[in-house]
């Protein structure tokens, strides 16, 4: 008597845990391959053969185009672009991020050593940014000095840590020059959006809408490159936690210049997205003419919106605070 097993059925249906992907061009299509660049799914239609793998229609364009390689081309070109190894060796040079912390630790001692912790008037007397200082005595140097004070030591710990991280990062992907124009470009929205809507005689202190700018101009760039860059994609969705996270603090604790936080988050996202062609080009590299005009309009934009709250401003806004 025959003691063979017997033959399971065979299931003809897709395990559910399976992750199906559509091409990216055909998107009634299913496929289980990727191109070999840039990671998006391709139907059998959209594989064009290449030295390894299969690579999409448009990253074998950009090749024919003589553009040079495209963006990411192995694994290993990922990672150097994102870890924290190949950032630094990205970054070669001095590190404008380095230099910046540098500064802020600087004037943080001078804070220290004239009191200005535990004194109001010292820290409005160093720079801090009080908006009515600025329309009525045109003190516009506040809106920059402000980028460089801070009121504790855990402000200043928590805003140097973030720009160490955060930093490196941008300053990686777009050059130290256009990093410096940015931090600082974004700095001034903060400030700007602080003179616009704040208390006429708060007086705020810190780098937060800088960092801020350097924040939301990382995560305009994941995102615009999370279907080419499997690390943006990943770091993507880190930022949109923090992001949430940040958004909780500020609506919880008081204090925080949401003015600033919100200024510099915005620019920072609209200059990263221009400085990237939303998407369709490298941010990187020396600056174009494009990339000039770009960042003389928005700052054009930030000089009206103070010239405007200038010219409007009145004694009878300061009653309410007197």
């Amino acid at each position: 008597m025959s003691t063979t097993p017997p033959i399971e059925d065979f299931e003809p249906q897709m395990p559910d845990d399976l992750d199906v992907e559509h091409c990216y061009r055909h998107p009634g299509r299913e496929t289980g391959v990727r191109c070999a660049n840039c990671g998006r799914p391709i139907c059998h239609e959209c594989m064009v053969p290449a030295a390894v793998g299969f690579r999409c229609p448009d990253c074998m364009a950009e090749q024919r185009r003589g553009a040079g390689r495209p963006r990411v081309v192995t694994r290993q070109q990922t990672r150097s672009r994102w870890q924290s190894s190949g950032v630094m060796g990205q970054a070669r040079g001095l590190s404008v991020t380095k230099v910046l912390i540098a500064i802020n630790v600087a004037v943080f001692l001078v804070e220290v050593a004239t009191g200005a912790l535990s004194s109001i008037l010292e820290q409005v007397r160093l720079g801090g940014l009080v908006p009515a200082y600025v329309a009525i005595n045109h003190e516009y140097w506040r809106m920059f000095t402000v980028m460089f004070l801070h009121e504790s030591f855990f402000h200043i710990l928590f805003n140097m840590v973030a720009l160490w991280f955060l930093g490196e990062y941008t300053e990686a992907i777009l050059g130290h020059v256009k990093f410096l124009v940015l931090y600082l470009v974004t700095g001034l929205a903060g400030s700007v959006l602080i003179v616009l809507l704040a208390a006429p005689l708060g007086v705020t202190v810190g780098a937060s809408g800088a960092i801020f700018g350097v924040f939301g101009a990382l995560i305009a760039y994941a995102f615009l490159n999370r279907h080419r860059d499997y690390m943006a994609r990943a770091m993507f969705g880190q930022l949109m936690f923090w992001l949430a996270l940040n958004v909780v603090l500020g609506l919880t604790e008081k204090g925080l210049s949401w003015q600033g936080h919100v200024g510099g988050f915005v620019t920072g996202i609209v200059l990263m997205c221009l400085y990237n062609m939303f998407g369709r080009k490298s941010p990187g590299g020396r600056f174009t003419g494009t990339d000039i005009a770009v960042t003389v309009a928005v700052i054009a934009v930030l000089l009206v919106l103070t010239f405007w709250r200038v010219q409007t401003f009145t004694l009878a806004a300061l009653i309410p605070w007197l």
